[in-house]
């Protein structure tokens, strides 16, 4: 019943406005999140609520975000696979939010049918080794030429915005409760290579590689615990 009554809610924005004024239950202000999906690609995200005192259905998030280890390949199929060894990732990411409660779920802390939208920037700087031509010193001092392994390194800058609704769920008893939601999101991103110029970037497979650009749909879960 709560449930219907929050997506009926979610389409009278107008009307919506008005119950948003209204006192709320919420008196836990800190919430933090984990985003366990991205551990796939190495991707390890931390995220941070705030709720913002003056307006109880409105709250301002920060997800700082780290990748390093293997890379991940979920939008390859295996007929299609990159053939690379020994590929790694590096890299970090700031995604910035603001959250409005549209209809809020009886809990001590922010929770229930929300819209949300903001910036995100990340840095990425994949490595691989591939055998190519590589010019070295030789004993006598003279350059040559060696055809032997080279590690291979492609840095990618994107950045974009996402806008997403999603629902915050209580999970009884405790302050522990799930973030799910889904949205439609817009990035570009820039790569550059190393040792040797290449053109296009070799991370496009799909939108979950790290170099893919244009429209996408960020979607998934959290999980998370209001501290305070």
């Amino acid at each position: 019943m709560l449930l219907y009554r929050c997506l009926v809610l979610g389409g009278l924005l107008l009307r919506v406005g008005t119950a948003a004024a209204q006192e709320s239950t919420f008196q836990l202000n800190l919430l933090l999140k984990a985003a366990p999906q991205h551990v796939v690609v190495s991707g390890y995200w931390l995220e941070v609520e705030k709720r913002w005192n003056q307006q109880p259905r409105h709250s301002f998030i920060i997800t700082p975000q780290l990748y390093a280890g293997p890379t991940g390949q979920p939008d390859v199929e295996a007929a299609s696979r990159r053939i690379a060894r020994n590929e790694s990732v590096r890299g970090a990411g700031l995604q910035v939010q603001h959250r409005w409660y549209i209809c809020a779920a009886e809990a001590v802390y922010p929770a229930g049918l929300y819209i949300s939208a903001g910036p995100v920037f990340q840095h990425f700087a994949v490595s691989r080794d591939e055998q190519g031509w590589t010019e070295v010193v030789d004993p006598t001092g003279l350059p040559r030429y060696e055809y032997r392994d080279i590690r291979r390194t492609e840095t990618i800058n994107r950045y974009g915005a996402t806008a997403q609704l999603g629902y915050q769920a209580p999970l009884p008893p405790g302050r522990v409760f799930l973030d799910l939601y889904a949205g439609v999101g817009w990035r570009m991103s820039q790569s550059s290579h190393s040792p040797d110029p290449e053109s296009g970037s070799r991370y496009q497979s799909g939108p979950s590689d790290y170099g893919h650009a244009g429209f996408y749909v960020p979607a998934g879960f959290k999980i998370g615990v209001a501290l305070r």
